[in-house]
């Protein structure tokens, strides 16, 4: 994968709670979703808590994407050696990654179908 789950900060608080992920080279995260789900017996499992779609936006090799649990706009801050941290938000009201029964995933996903429910 292209990009790489670095952290989960500051869990519990909603203010600074973010998940840290770091670009291995230079994509479209816009292909990635990450998911709060559960996580029993060591492994995570199909109990998804909250999913997050990053939209599309071109990041590169050494740039961090931080996704914050709560609400805000997305923007992004120039790093040392020319690289960026790109800045979301999930929009969620309480903290997401405090219980010890949660688990974090990235799916790369970049090609993918949908339907409204009236057209299936």
């Amino acid at each position: 994968m292209t990009l790489k789950i670095q952290s989960i900060a500051e869990k519990g608080n909603l203010e600074r709670e973010r998940v840290v992920t770091r670009v291995v080279k230079p994509i479209d995260v816009g292909e990635y979703v990450l998911m709060c789900t559960g996580f029993a017996n060591g492994s995570v499992n199909t109990g998804v808590v909250a999913t997050f779609w990053f939209p599309d936006k071109d990041v590169n090799t050494g740039d961090l994407v931080v996704l914050y649990t709560k609400a805000g706009n997305p923007s992004e801050k120039q790093l040392d050696g020319g690289r960026k941290a790109h800045f979301f938000y999930w929009g969620k009201n309480s903290p997401l990654w405090a219980p010890a029964e949660r688990g974090v995933v990235l799916l790369h996903a970049p090609v993918w179908e949908s339907k409204s429910t009236s057209e299936v």
